[in-house]
């Protein structure tokens, strides 16, 4: 027995190899067969994802820059008006700036200097911060921004949808055969044409209003007190008897520019009488 089992165990240990070689073979296969079914649909994926990340969106809506409207409201005392003027004036052309408005006006009491400074926006703050270094006391100083992005879109919209009512129309205008038609159509373009005009001549505001900033500006000079002439009865008469006295002088200055014409006439006067007195006598 023990000869029989000492025959049949290398036989049963080459066996149990061969099987084990063959278990080992297909799971190697069954994993390279797994990968490589993976790998294409892995780079399938992957490429698709690529693709989907580039291409550009479509139907975005276009941005649009904010739209701001800056304006500034300052008055400050200066030293001296026309000095002042001379350096903000210098300061205007500096910032490639100009005058809206510049007005003076004097009182009693101060010389007062009220300036419109129009500026480029971005140079606005720039601007408004070297005017403030020929203050000597400040009144008051506001700024505001106000934003205008909304109705320049909405705008913007309304002009692009009024210019293709514009094309439409003009398009029926080339297909129109009645007289009748034709006065329809072309009445009905220049309502539209009118409505174009307004809304680009309200976009060409907003523009101006954004690119170019307000600075409203007044400088004062304060002034010793000087009271105004007096008003009351006695200055009346004071200045009636004046002006009677240059009438007078008036009066007497006409009559010598006029002396040969008044003595023509009084030599003709005395012709006259003498002349009476004799029919008479």
């Amino acid at each position: 027995m023990k000869s029989i089992l000492f025959l049949i165990a290398p036989f049963l240990l080459l066996t149990s190899c061969s099987n084990n070689n063959k278990a080992a073979e297909y799971t190697g296969a069954t994993t390279e067969y797994t990968l490589a079914a993976e790998e294409p649909a892995t780079e399938a994926y992957d490429s698709k994802k690529s693709e989907q990340s580039t291409a550009p969106v479509k139907n975005a809506p276009e941005k649009t820059s904010t739209k701001i409207i800056k304006t500034a409201s300052v008055e400050f005392q200066v030293k001296n008006t026309a000095e002042s003027h001379q350096r903000i004036s210098a300061l205007v052309k500096k910032y490639d700036a100009y005058f809206g408005s510049d007005n003076n006006s004097t009182s009693s009491y101060r010389i007062d200097n009220y300036m419109v400074i129009r500026v480029p926006s971005d140079k606005f703050d720039a601007l408004l911060e070297e005017l403030m270094k020929e203050s000597i006391y400040t009144n008051y100083k506001n700024i505001t921004a106000e934003d205008v992005t909304e109705q320049f879109v909405d705008a913007e919209a309304r002009l692009k949808t009024k210019r293709e009512v514009e094309q439409r129309y003009l398009a029926l205008l080339k297909e129109a055969k009645k007289v009748q038609d034709i006065l329809d159509i072309e009445d009905k373009l220049r309502v539209i044409r009118e409505e174009i005009e307004a809304t680009e001549g309200k976009l060409k505001l907003l523009n101006d209003r954004v690119n170019y900033s307000t600075i409203n500006l007044n400088t004062y000079q304060t002034l010793d007190y000087v009271p105004q002439p007096e008003t009351g009865f006695f200055s009346n008469v004071k200045e009636a008897f004046i002006r009677g006295w240059r009438g007078l002088i008036d009066f007497v200055v006409g009559l010598v520019r006029i002396w040969p014409f008044l003595i023509v006439a009084g030599i003709a006067l005395f012709w006259l009488v003498r002349k009476f007195r004799r029919r008479n006598s």
